[in-house]
């Protein structure tokens, strides 16, 4: 029985309470397991390109679309581009 739960990603017991009809089967995608530091990271990643991304949207709001803007604004665009690449290669894996 343990076996079979553990196979199918939930407890025993919410097993044992489907086989007995007590509950209905709610199956949900598994999580996949990440390393923590790696999600922690990318958390302060993508909070530290918001903030990039705020900055350059007031300066274009204010009309500031000089070279520093420009290659702030190219540079984000290669970022995004690379966790992108990231998170679908952590989903192959």
């Amino acid at each position: 029985m343990r076996a079979k739960a553990e196979a199918a990603g939930l407890p025993a017991a919410t097993l044992l309470r489907e086989a007995l009809g007590l509950t209905e089967a709610r199956r949900r995608k598994p999580v996949p397991r990440v390393d923590p530091a790696l999600v922690l990271a990318v958390g302060r990643i993508g909070g530290n390109l918001n903030q990039i991304a705020r900055w350059l949207n007031r300066a274009m709001l204010v009309g500031r679309t000089d070279l520093d803007s420009l290659t702030v604004a190219r540079r984000l665009l290669v970022i995004e581009r690379q966790l992108a690449q990231i998170v679908e290669a952590a989903r192959r894996c």
